[in-house]
């Protein structure tokens, strides 16, 4: 007996579509797989963790759909916030329903009558009241078949109508190659040096077929490419490796016309943090009539590592949104009436499930506020994991983290900050940035360069940089913080140490050789949480130097360098040099009066041993030895350094260690 819906309009029954097909999902708790949604049960359910995952059907054909009916929580399960899409041929999806609006589902599950034309339809869970799971327990879609029973007449759906085309799944066929529509790369109409094959490592539960290659002289011709007059001004595609050094390339070269036609990008490709992605190369000319209209793009392979071998699944050409305006660098904050700043401790690196990490994003800021007793968390996620990573304009997850963290922040008592971690796969290292509107995401293969990313950062005077974990960053360290750069300083603000990780090159190590070079940093103190424990991993800390605890506030104390690192619990450090506090800048004089003032805010049962004053090169220039829980020490060393910090200890080697106060030619 056939399943239906009551009859619409025409007097016609819609048909259940969904049953007994084919469900994916991009994570599946045990017990609770993708198929379970669809199995007609109100006891099972499909359920992924943590939420803004995706759960994926294939109705086999392009089909009318009509309605769907969505079940995603029952009983205590409270609310939860998903949006479903549509495509013809799982390329190009289009969203036609986003649920927002914190209400609880009716017992039946929430229902949506629409009419749109699709193959597949995904639901991403965004958002789940009662904790991190996502979960569907009821899914149907009800509609025809194409070609069952009803003609075709006016039902062109909200995208790709009529588009029976190349899929995972289908036949081969031809997509529109339309700005900015995806083409699978098997649409070529002319090849050379590349070869179908079939993958199932692309997304779960499925198989794809893809174009492999990639000898230098290797080409592919694809005719009629419209950029429209909107243009275009990037190539993206999915690409892979067949091998998985990193540092075996291939350098693909856009050309209009043909193999030796004229040049309008380069993307310089290599395995990032898996073998497949989604990268993007920038496309430009002279004459901007080359980037609009309709063209014969050829893709050739000018250089390839020996060994390595690309692999293609879809193509587009895109308009990139422009980054937004930048602001300027706010006026400096007044110090204090009675020139005393107040020190609160927090973490500056941290992930969640929303990239590599665990949990979600209100969940950390909580346990970073409640169980670990920290005054600030900012959650970093790595910009190359972000949803729509390479649009940070359209990123939900981007979103939802600046609301959340906007919710979280409670002045005086709790700061909740965001950024993200641009993260390099070229051995070059990994950088947070802060205060920013947008993520920049070195799978736009542009930044690669670094020039190109320091250029960019430069050009946002507010934003907040810090090189993050140079012991770990690869080959290249961060290219050793070579060379200085003037400009690039007035928005590189820190850099981290880390002795637990390093005993010797996480400590002061590379700090101290970026000052040497002349940068203005602070030295910070990290978790880089993936496992969750936001503040409790261990008793690494930032400490920050301000007259009130809110973001304006940590900002310019970040911007002027008001900000140590400890691993010490709860150590209170106060330096100053000629009257001017840690991260000033002053003239050099003949003599220098210092002044170190510490103590423990919360009684850890830890004591003061020692204190060094260092300067160029991690020289000690001078040591206090101490013993007790508070220090205020007077010392008067000679001039002639270009810098000058502080290093208090406690008896068990964990220490404090300060940013300087840099002392300037007059």
């Amino acid at each position: 007996m056939k399943e239906v819906y009551p009859k619409d309009n025409s007097g016609q029954e819609a048909l259940l579509l969904s049953a007994g097909k084919t469900a994916t999902a991009e994570h599946e708790l045990e017990g609770c797989e993708a198929g379970k949604a669809i199995d007609g049960r109100t006891d099972t359910c499909w359920a992924g963790a943590p939420y803004y995952k995706w759960w994926k059907l294939d109705l086999g054909r392009i089909c009318d759909i009509e309605r769907i009916v969505i079940g995603t929580t029952a009983g205590a399960d409270g609310y939860s916030h998903y949006y479903i899409e549509c495509s013809p041929d799982d390329l190009n999806w289009e969203t036609v329903v986003e649920k927002a609006d914190g209400m609880v589902s009716p017992e039946g599950g929430d229902r949506y009558d629409d009419s749109f034309a699709a193959r597949y339809v995904r639901v991403t869970v965004t958002y789940c009241s009662s904790g991190e799971v996502a979960r569907i327990r009821r899914f149907e879609a009800y509609g025809r078949p194409r070609g069952a029973g009803r003609a075709e007449e006016d039902s062109k759906g909200k995208i790709g109508t009529g588009m029976e085309s190349a899929s995972p799944q289908g036949a081969q066929g031809v997509q529109p190659k339309i700005t900015p529509s995806k083409f699978f790369a098997l649409d070529f109409d002319e090849s050379s040096g590349f070869e179908e094959t079939v993958v199932d490592d692309i997304e779960p539960g499925q198989r794809d077929r893809v174009l492999a290659g990639g000898e230098a002289g290797s080409y592919l011709i694809y005719r009629g490419v419209d950029f429209t007059e909107v243009g275009v001004n990037q190539l993206r595609g999915q690409f892979g490796f067949a091998d998985l050094d990193k540092s075996k390339r291939v350098t693909l070269e856009v050309r209009a016309g043909g193999p030796d036609g004229e040049r309008i990008g380069e993307l310089v490709l290599f395995k990032q943090w898996k073998r497949w992605s989604i990268l993007a190369g920038r496309l430009e000319h002279d004459d901007p009539r080359m980037l609009t209209g309709v063209h014969d793009i050829c893709l050739v392979v000018t250089e390839a590592s020996p060994g390595q071998q690309l692999m293609i699944h879809w193509l587009a050409f895109v308009k990139r949104a422009p980054l937004p305006s930048p602001r300027p660098r706010p006026a400096a904050l007044p110090a204090p009436a009675n020139g005393q700043y107040q020190i609160f401790f927090g973490n500056l690196h941290s992930h969640t499930g929303f990239s590599d990490g665990i949990g979600v994003p209100e969940y950390a800021y909580d346990y970073a506020r409640y169980t670990a007793g920290l005054d600030f968390l900012a959650i970093t996620e790595h910009s190359n994991l972000y949803d729509h990573y390479l649009d940070w304009e359209k990123s939900r997850k981007w979103a939802d983290i600046r609301r959340t963290a906007d919710r979280k922040t409670e002045n005086g008592a709790f700061l909740a900050l965001f950024g993200a971690e641009t993260t390099w796969y070229n051995q070059f290292g990994h950088m947070n940035t802060y205060n920013m509107d947008f993520f920049i995401n070195a799978y736009e293969t542009q930044y690669n360069d670094i020039p190109t990313y320091y250029e960019t950062v430069k050009q946002y005077p507010d934003s907040i940089q810090q090189w993050n974990h140079p012991w770990s960053c690869g080959d290249r360290h961060l290219d050793g913080f070579a060379p200085y750069d003037a400009e690039l300083d007035e928005v590189l603000h820190m850099l981290e140490i880390n002795t637990i990780e390093s005993k010797e090159l996480g400590g002061l190590y590379y700090y101290i050789k970026a000052l040497d070079n002349g940068w203005h940093v602070a030295p910070v103190g990290s978790q880089d949480n993936h496992h969750g424990q936001w503040g409790t991993e261990n008793t690494l800390r930032t400490a920050i130097l301000v007259e009130e605890l809110t973001r304006e506030h940590f900002y310019d104390a970040v911007r002027h360098q008001r900000v140590y690192f400890t691993s010490a619990l709860h150590l209170k450090v106060w330096f100053k040099v000629n009257g001017a506090v840690m991260g000033s800048r002053i003239p050099q004089a003949d003599s220098l009066d210092i002044e170190i003032k510490a103590l423990f805010g919360v009684d850890t049962g830890n004591r003061i041993v020692k204190a060094e004053l260092i300067g160029e090169r991690g020289e000690v220039l001078h040591t206090i030895r101490h013993d007790g829980k508070t220090l205020e020490c007077f010392v008067r060393l000679p001039g002639g350094q270009r810098y000058l910090l502080a290093k208090v200890y406690q008896e068990d080697g964990e220490f404090a260690a300060t940013a300087p106060v840099w002392l300037e030619s007059k």
